[in-house]
């Protein structure tokens, strides 16, 4: 009987195989095959969940290999199929229904399964390689189910799974019923943009933003509502299709530990990072390989509050997936690659102090703190942001009148033009974020006077080669979102208004 499990290795999993010895000799128990410390400690599990469970462990020599013995392996869910290989080894299972088995669970000490990390992912590798069955613990029964062409058995003990291959007990592969599927298809963000007051001009921006996937940078002092207008940001982004969804899924389910809500996942995860994350938390890293937020935020948003705050290095890492969304961590001599095509989303303040510009409270910066406070964030890192949006203060008249309703557009609403746009975008084969300077003359399509007017006021406003490609494909969103053919005057009029120079002077 073959027992196999997978290794993670980030977001890949590879083919495991776990065989067990057992022989005359002294009593040891050793396992081999590059196991981490979770693997090690195994024994000190697997022995009493035997006893535990009725079973005899042998009191001769035992030996464990996992194989490829060469691939480093960690994880306690291969607890279950190191006890399996030792219940066969040993006849103390003498009959088996399934040619190879594909298992994964930890081991509790009285013999139970215990919910493991990573099922979604281990089902979906188990399929691709031509198994048709796997064993899980119970209680990853739903998750699992979620992969169809393979059968989940579920179980909530080594005696059921004993009883399973023997005969006498009976289960039947789980099924996922309609009325267990994620009710996060109908996440709802905490703000909705019916409930901001003002900011008409911040809000517009970030519905080009959500219309094509572009970074955006809002500046203005504290307290004018930009971590508020980042939350309801959520909630005008369009629900994930069927393949962005198992992508996202897979990626929780391994990092089960980083949430707290079910599978499968419908819409784009918001991620809300404060300025005093660490690289290696941003991006992930370390051995075993873990994921960091920037993967978490794949095929959402990535939100930096206070982004002049984080270190310089810590930004500088994010270049790579802001412009090409993949992450590329190189560990001793192998580089792994991780999915982080996300959305930046950043609020900072214009000074030091704050309140720079601020016409109720003086700012107390002086010129040379002001120019080194922006020096914080680079070129590369600002060359990739296409929208740049100031968050004022609002006046006190405004503010009176936040008792009242209907003053402001749904967050569904906004949405409904959002999904107008991007599905556009979609019948050209490409999001307007990502177009490439070969494509801007056949996507950006502009008319002799359109075009002329757009030269005209990137000279008149020193824009940079690189803006100027912003402003086009910023203004092609405009046009999206109004069903445009063509880009007009007024779509680069707006879209200019999000470049201006942002260096201080």
């Amino acid at each position: 009987m073959n027992i196999y499990t997978a290794a993670f290795d980030g977001l890949v999993l590879k083919l495991v195989r776990v065989e067990a010895d057992i022989s005359n000799g002294l009593p040891s128990f050793m396992i081999v095959g590059l196991g981490d410390a979770s693997i090690k400690e195994a024994r000190e599990r697997i022995r009493p969940a035997l006893k535990n469970s009725g079973f005899i462990f042998p009191q001769t020599k035992k030996i464990i290999n996992l194989s490829p013995a060469d691939l480093k392996k960690q994880g306690s869910h291969f607890d279950l199929p190191v006890a399996l290989a030792m219940l066969f080894a040993s006849d103390q299972i003498k009959s088996g229904s399934m040619e190879d088995i594909f298992c994964a669970g930890e081991l509790m000490l009285s013999g139970s399964l215990r919910k493991i990390a990573g099922a979604l992912a281990l089902t979906h590798f188990a399929q691709k390689s031509g198994f048709k069955s796997i064993l899980l613990p119970y209680q990853n029964r739903k998750e699992a189910a979620i992969i169809r062409g393979v059968d989940v058995l579920a179980f909530n003990n080594l005696c059921e799974i004993a009883g399973y291959f023997e005969g006498g007990f009976k289960i039947k592969p789980y099924l996922r019923a309609d009325s267990e599927i994620s009710q996060d298809e109908i996440y709802k963000p905490e703000v909705d943009f019916s409930e901001i007051v003002g900011h008409n001009i911040p809000k517009r921006a970030l519905e080009i933003s959500a219309a094509a996937g572009h970074h955006i940078l809002m500046v203005g002092p504290p307290g004018t509502g930009k971590t508020m207008l980042a939350k309801a940001y959520a909630g005008i982004l369009p629900p994930l299709t069927r393949d962005q969804s198992m992508d996202v899924s897979m990626i929780y389910s391994v990092a089960a530990n980083r949430h707290n809500f079910s599978l499968p996942i419908r819409t784009p995860r918001f991620r809300h990072i404060h300025h005093s994350t660490t690289a290696a938390t941003l991006i992930g890293g370390n051995n075993p390989l873990t994921l960091g937020e920037a993967t978490l935020a794949h095929l959402g948003v990535l939100f930096l509050d206070e982004i002049a705050e984080f270190s310089r290095h810590t930004l500088e890492i994010l270049r790579e997936p802001m412009q090409d969304g993949v992450l590329r961590l190189g560990r001793n001599v192998k580089t792994s690659v991780l999915p982080a095509r996300f959305q930046l989303i950043a609020a900072m303040n214009p000074c030091p102090c704050g309140y720079f510009s601020d016409p109720v409270k003086k700012c107390t910066c002086s010129d040379f703190q002001i120019r080194q406070y922006y020096k914080k964030i680079s070129g590369p890192i600002l060359d990739r942001i296409d929208i740049i949006v100031e968050v004022p203060r609002l006046a006190g008249r405004v503010l009176s009148s936040s008792h009242q309703t209907g003053l402001s557009e749904s967050s569904a609403e906004i949405r409904k033009r959002v999904i107008k746009a991007r599905k556009s975008q979609t019948s050209r084969g490409v999001f307007n974020n990502d177009i490439k300077i070969t494509q801007i003359k056949n996507i950006c399509r502009l008319n002799k006077d359109t075009e002329e007017f757009a030269k005209q006021l990137a000279e008149k406003l020193n824009i940079s080669p690189r803006s100027y490609l912003s402003v086009l494909k910023v203004a092609r969103t405009i046009a999206d979102l109004e069903q445009g053919e063509t880009v007009e005057k007024r779509h680069i009029a707006e879209a200019i208004q999000y470049r201006k120079d942002f260096i201080y002077s």
